[in-house]
C-alpha cells in the first residue's frame, strides 16, 4: 500500500467518525430542547390558569377555560383579584376567552387598580 492509498483511508475513518460525532450532537440538541419544550409545558401549567370571564347581574364570573370549572366571582376587578389570589395564593392568571367587551372593560378597571396602587 502507497502512503497516498493509507492517508485517503485514515482521512475517510476521519470524516466518518466526524459525521457521527455531528449526527450525535445534532440528535442530543433535538432531544434537549424537546425535553426543555416539556418542562415549560408543565411548569407554566401548573402555575397559572387561563380564565375565560363572564358578567351577570354586575358580578364579574371566572372559569377555567381549560375544563370550565368555577374559579373565583366578584363585583370589581380588585374583588377578582383577591378572590383568585386567596384560592390559588401559588398561581396566576390570565384571561383567554369571553365576551370581547366585557374582556376590554375588565382590563381597563385593573389597569385603573394598578395605576392607583402606585401613587
Amino acid at each position: 500500500m502507497e502512503f497516498n492509498d493509507i492517508l485517503n483511508v485514515l482521512l475517510g475513518i476521519g470524516i466518518g467518525i466526524g459525521m457521527v460525532i455531528l449526527y450525535a450532537w445534532y440528535q442530543y440538541q433535538r432531544l434537549k430542547s424537546h425535553i426543555d419544550r416539556m418542562i415549560d409545558e408543565a411548569v407554566t401549567e401548573k402555575s397559572t390558569i387561563e380564565l375565560e370571564i363572564e358578567v351577570d347581574k354586575g358580578q364579574y364570573f371566572c372559569y377555567n377555560s381549560k375544563d370550565k370549572q368555577f374559579v373565583c366571582q366578584g363585583a370589581t376587578a380588585l374583588e377578582i383579584r383577591n378572590a383568585f389570589q386567596s384560592r390559588f395564593p401559588d398561581k396566576t392568571a390570565y384571561l383567554v376567552a369571553g365576551d370581547p367587551v366585557t374582556v376590554e372593560k375588565f382590563k381597563a378597571e385593573l389597569e385603573t387598580n394598578e395605576n392607583s396602587s402606585r401613587i
